[in-house]
């Protein structure tokens, strides 16, 4: 159809665009005000795993062994946590400790849990000891959607 002559459309040309501002301004109305209750965007309840219980760091002969409780871990019948991961960080000891400099963690264990757990029971991780080593240890438990419970607490221990 291209452009309007009046000659050689007989009129017609008024009625094809007559309605097309009002065509665009109802779409341009539905595009702005969209659909639903406008509010702030949530994410679903979705529930973490809980933290590890007392976490407890002592050598065992050539062994360094980490024990800690589960805290509360099953709900309502179901395993929240399906397993925790330990995280290491360590320096020489010879150097001096440096106060308020972050801790740089690195994950060096997977405890990964296979059955319902009883209530406070003790679940433990060992590794080999280093000589002349000062280690911080933390746990954190995950569940199966990948989530994070909170930190433990921190272990120190510093090897001769």
């Amino acid at each position: 159809m291209g452009l309007c002559r009046p000659a050689a459309c007989h009129g017609r040309c008024n009625v094809m665009f007559a309605g097309r501002p009002l065509v665009m301004m109802l779409i341009g109305m539905l595009l702005l005000t969209g659909c639903g209750i406008k509010k702030d965007p949530r994410l679903p309840k979705i529930k973490t795993p809980s933290g590890v219980g007392d976490l407890r760091v002592a050598v065992a002969g050539e062994d360094i062994l980490l024990e800690w409780t589960t805290d509360g871990l099953e709900r309502k019948g179901e395993k929240a946590a399906q397993g925790f991961y330990v995280y290491r960080a360590d320096e020489p000891a010879a150097t001096e400790p440096c106060e308020g400099c972050p801790i740089l963690f690195k994950r060096v264990a997977l405890v990964k849990i296979y059955r319902e757990l009883e209530p406070e029971e003790v679940l433990s991780y060992r590794e080999p000891k280093r000589s002349g080593v000062r280690y911080i240890f933390k746990v954190v438990a995950f569940n199966d959607h990948g989530l994070l419970g909170d930190d433990s607490n921190l272990v120190r221990l510093t090897t001769d």
